[in-house]
């Protein structure tokens, strides 16, 4: 063998190349490119990944994010909280091998323009290696949740940008922390032996793509900004007759004092309808347009209320005022019965205080669907999955007539009771069976009479 000739590296195994590679990484890929291996540090990072994200939701060091996004959207924090801990396993499970394969993709792309070449196995293989230090900052920043109090704290340069001024910056900011760094040096060892590339020519190949990789995903995270800030912050608050108004900056003043009137109404509804005079203050949060209230709380209704924050959010036009009616009067309900219950009886006492949607009297709609066998039976009614699968005028005018039903039966005390009844944990059937003291199939028949006699408005 002459001396300028360098024996071939020796193979490697699975553990020691993603051990290595943090403390040997030349002459770890160099080994790599002949025996190219992914499934253990893919299986590592997603590992990572998953444990720091359930501990970042599970420890509470997310939970003040979660109580504001809950407040918007009007689920519970717990809806919240399951919905971020099952994004972050899917983020871990599905996205992260994929965010590899086209890392590999663009890698290779980028290292055939500068004359390199090599197996797409041994580029993503090459890549996997180079993203282990990701998985060991997954780790790290778990570890420092208890001294941090926080899931984002020292992960990257964020935090010395303002998110709504600069947004774009921002984003750049993100992509920038201790272990991203580590990766693009790993990608640049590894371009000279992967690509066959002079070292130079290789740091060049590298720097390229991290520069077009920090871009691109600078540029795609633009939208998360908003989510970090308070988007309330320039709202201002008025305290009306004992309720609480906070409106949009947008939005028209002069409708507080139709909020105000609305929200009198549905306490005087919610009293009629179920004995409850609940004298908690509600929060109405005032909007100054649909787009605006759907931007941030990602609901396109006129109005909807969050039960466990007391708080109804609203923007002001057509049936406004009967949206807000209806809210408020489950909101005041469920102060006193629970806000577990069936979502039939809770949409039933909202469209029994609102009489009306779209234009069209409830009572008088459910009657109509009765005369054409168009009513569901209480079977499908009571079942929740079923019953959101049901259109809105179908479900709203079911809803509301049973609840009419029920309150000409039992009384308001009666109906709150049963409302309490169903919040507890009963099922729904067993319930109206003994309150009413009659068979399921016989309630539905009463119902049934009751709506087909029903007068209209």
């Amino acid at each position: 063998m002459s001396e300028n000739e360098r024996p071939a590296p020796r193979p490697i195994n699975a553990l020691s190349a993603m051990s290595l590679v943090l403390i040997f990484p030349a002459r770890t890929f160099e080994r790599l490119r002949e025996r190219p291996r992914w499934v253990l540090p893919l299986l590592f990072i997603v590992a990572a990944s998953m444990t720091s994200a359930v501990f970042a939701v599970r420890g509470g060091y997310m939970d003040g994010f979660i109580s504001n996004a809950a407040l918007r959207s009007g689920a519970t924090p717990a809806e919240i909280e399951s919905g971020f801990l099952a994004a972050g396993v899917l983020m871990a499970v599905a996205v992260v091998p994929v965010v590899a394969l086209m890392e590999a993709f663009f890698f290779r792309v980028v290292g055939t323009v500068f004359g390199g070449r090599a197996p797409f196995g041994t580029v993503f293989s090459a890549v996997v290696h180079a993203s282990v230090p990701a998985g060991v900052g997954a780790l790290v920043f778990a570890l420092l949740m208890p001294l941090t109090r926080s899931a984002t704290a020292g992960a990257n340069l964020s935090f010395l940008v303002d998110p709504v001024s600069r947004p774009f910056c921002w984003s750049v900011a993100r992509q920038i922390d201790l272990f991203s760094i580590w990766y693009f040096v790993l990608l640049g060892i590894a371009a000279e032996p992967l690509f066959g590339l002079a070292r130079k020519r290789a740091r060049t190949a590298a720097l390229t793509f991290a520069l077009v990789y920090i871009a691109i995903m600078s540029w795609s995270g633009v939208g998360g900004a908003t989510r970090f800030a308070d988007p309330y912050e320039s709202w201002g608050i008025e305290d009306v007759a004992g309720e609480v108004v906070r409106l949009s900056p947008a939005a028209d003043a002069e409708d507080v004092a139709m909020v105000r009137i609305a929200a009198a109404t549905g306490r005087e509804r919610a009293r009629a309808l179920t004995g409850i005079e609940a004298d908690e203050r509600i929060a109405y949060y005032l909007y100054a347009s649909l787009d605006e209230k759907e931007r941030i709380t990602g609901n396109a209704m006129l109005a909807h209320g969050v039960e466990w924050a007391n708080v109804v959010h609203v923007v002001w036009g057509n049936e406004a005022d009967a949206a807000v009616v209806g809210e408020t009067a489950k909101l005041i309900a469920a102060s006193r019965v629970g806000t577990v219950y069936n979502p039939f009886l809770r949409e039933g006492l909202g469209g029994l205080a609102r009489e009306v949607w779209q234009g069209k009297h409830l009572l008088s709609e459910a009657r109509r669907l009765e005369e054409e066998g168009a009513l569901p039976g209480l079977e499908v009614l009571l079942e929740p999955a079923r019953f959101e699968e049901l259109r809105s005028g179908v479900a709203r005018p079911a809803s509301a007539g049973f609840a009419a039903f029920l309150v000409s039966r039992l009384g308001p005390s009666g109906y709150a009771g049963l409302l309490a009844s169903v919040a507890a944990g009963r099922p729904a059937v067993d319930v109206l069976e003994d309150v009413l003291g009659s068979r399921i199939d016989a309630i539905e028949d009463g119902w049934r009479g009751f709506v087909a006699a029903a007068d209209g408005p």
